[in-house]
C-alpha cells in the first residue's frame, strides 16, 4: 500500500524490480508507463540470467518505442546481446574492457580438498585468519543455511543472506555484517554484485562458480578502491574442471593456499557434532513450519548454544 501511495505522487524516477514492475503495472490503479522517456537497466546480464526474461519482455512491449534505453552489464551474454538487438534503435556500445581480469591488489588462492571434509577446511581456515571479515559463497539457499548453523554453533558470528528472504531480512543481515557485530556473511550469488560494503577482508568460494564469470563477480567483493584482499576458492575431486575454466578465464594460474591437514583432520569431530546439530535445527524448523528463510532457523539456533563470541 505505501509503495501505491507513492507511486500515485507521480515521481520521476522508479526503481524496482522486473517483478514488481509489473506486478503494480497490473494491479496500482493510476499507474501507467506511457510517458516514459528513460529506461535503465542496471545488470541487465544478471537479470537475463535469473530468468526475467518474460517480465522484461511484458515491460517493453507496454513502454513507448520513443524513449532512451540504457543497458548496464559486467558481462556481453547471448541474452544482453539478444535484448540490445530487440529493444534498441542504433545503440551506441561503451565497454571499459573487453578483458575478464581482478585487480592486482587481490590475492587468489584455491585449496584442493575431499568433498566430504569442505565443513572442515573451512573451519580451519576461518579460525587461522581470524580477525578478518570473510564472505562465503555458497551454490545453494539450503547450503548457506546449513553452514551458517554449523559456523555458528562453533561459536563463529555467521549470518546468511540469499533471495529467498525478505527484503527486510536481507537488510537486516547486510547492515549486521557491516557494522562488524558479525563476521562472516554466508552468501548466494544474488549477493555476488551491487552490495555496498566498502570492506571485505577474504572471500571464500565454499562452492566454485557453475559460470566461470561469476567468480569475476564473487571476488569482487574484495580489494576494492585500492585496498588489499583476499580469496580461496574450494576445489573439490568434482571442480576440477570448472577451476580449470576460471583459470583459463582470469589468464593465470592460481597458487594453493597453505593449509595444515593434520590440523584440519584434528576438526573432524567437532565439526561432526556442529553438522548434526544443523541437521537437527533445521528438521525442526521444517515440523514446525514448514520451509523458512535462513534467518527464522536461526533464532530457533538460539536455544542449543551459547552466547556468540
Amino acid at each position: 500500500m505505501s509503495q501505491s501511495l507513492v507511486l500515485a505522487k507521480k515521481p520521476h524516477i522508479v526503481i524496482a524490480t522486473p517483478g514488481r514492475l509489473i506486478d503494480h503495472m497490473e494491479n496500482t490503479k493510476g499507474f501507467s508507463l506511457r510517458a516514459l522517456k528513460y529506461l535503465v537497466m542496471d545488470e541487465a546480464d544478471r537479470i537475463l540470467n535469473m530468468d526475467f526474461e518474460t517480465e522484461v519482455d511484458k515491460i517493453l512491449k507496454v513502454i513507448p518505442r520513443d524513449r532512451r534505453t540504457y543497458l548496464f552489464s559486467a558481462t556481453m551474454t547471448k541474452k544482453v546481446q539478444k535484448l540490445q538487438r530487440a529493444a534498441l534503435k542504433d545503440p551506441v556500445k561503451c565497454a571499459v574492457s573487453t578483458k575478464y581480469s581482478t585487480v592486482d591488489k587481490l590475492q587468489q588462492y584455491y585449496v584442493f580438498i575431499p568433498s566430504k571434509y569442505k565443513d572442515c577446511y573451512l573451519v580451519s581456515i576461518l579460525n587461522e585468519l581470524a580477525g578478518n571479515s570473510f564472505i562465503i559463497f555458497c551454490s545453494t539457499c539450503n547450503n548457506a543455511q546449513r553452514v551458517a548453523l554449523l559456523l555458528r554453533n562453533l561459536g563463529i558470528t555467521a549470518i546468511p543472506l540469499h533471495g529467498q528472504m525478505s527484503q527486510n531480512k536481507r537488510l537486516g543481515a547486510l547492515n549486521k555484517f557491516k557494522s562488524k557485530s558479525r563476521s562472516v556473511l554466508l552468501a548466494t550469488d544474488v549477493a555476488s554484485r551491487g552490495l555496498d560494503i566498502p570492506h571485505v577482508d577474504c572471500v571464500i568460494n565454499y562452492d566454485i562458480p557453475t559460470h566461470s564469470k561469476d567468480y569475476i563477480h564473487r571476488v569482487g567483493r574484495t580489494a576494492r578502491a585500492g585496498r588489499s584482499g583476499k580469496s580461496i576458492t574450494f576445489v573439490t575431486q568434482y571442480d576440477v574442471e570448472l577451476f580449470q575454466r576460471i583459470e583459463s578465464l582470469i589468464g593465470k594460474k592460481l597458487p594453493a593456499f597453505p593449509t595444515q591437514e593434520e590440523e584440519v583432520m584434528m576438526l573432524v569431530e567437532r565439526v561432526s557434532e556442529a553438522q548434526r546439530f544443523a541437521r537437527l535445527t533445521r528438521e525442526e524448523m521444517r515440523r514446525r513450519k514448514g520451509p523458512q528463510s535462513v534467518v527464522e532457523p536461526m533464532a530457533a539456533a538460539a536455544r542449543y548454544m551459547g552466547p556468540q563470541l
